[in-house]
């Protein structure tokens, strides 16, 4: 018995020592298989988005250029409306602008003369002419006191 014993202890060692390899490239060919599958799955993924996205962006042109067909003649025809109502608007405002500075115009004409620039010039021919008899009164004065003073000294003197 005992060495029956023996023969099966040394014959699972043998077969372990076998197996461990067989089992080792077992498990790498199901990582790497397993792996395989991920990246393929990955790229299936990104395929499918790819896809998909393509045919979301043909139907975005599709109601893209089915919708601004008519919108683009819509919006310029609205544009020329209102360009047509700014216009007149501002032809208004111009008109009633002039019709104003015009009104003004005569209001301010009716209140100071035509010969204002004419009365000016007589003004200042007039100042000229009395700023020349102010100087010349005040030289006469000035030689009064010069004389008042003379005087004063004199009497001083003969004070003294």
């Amino acid at each position: 018995m005992a060495t029956a014993k023996k023969t099966t202890k040394t014959t699972k060692k043998t077969t372990a020592k076998k197996t461990a390899p067989k089992t080792a490239k077992k498990v790498e060919a199901k990582t790497t298989s397993v792996l395989r599958k991920g990246t393929l799955a990955y790229l299936g993924l990104y395929g499918f988005a790819a896809e998909r996205a393509s045919k979301r962006a043909e139907q975005v042109k599709a109601l893209y250029s089915n919708a601004t067909d008519g919108l683009f003649e819509d919006l310029v025809a609205r544009g020329e409306k209102v360009e047509m109502l700014a216009v007149g608007t501002a032809k208004t405002a111009q008109k009633r602008a002039v019709e104003t500075f015009e009104t003004t115009t005569d209001k301010v004409k009716s209140v100071v003369p035509f010969g204002a620039n004419d009365r000016v010039e007589e003004l200042e021919a007039e100042i000229k002419s009395l700023t020349k008899k102010i100087t010349a009164l005040s030289k006469k004065n000035s030689a009064k006191k010069v004389g008042i003073n003379k005087e004063l000294m004199a009497t001083d003197k003969t004070a003294a």
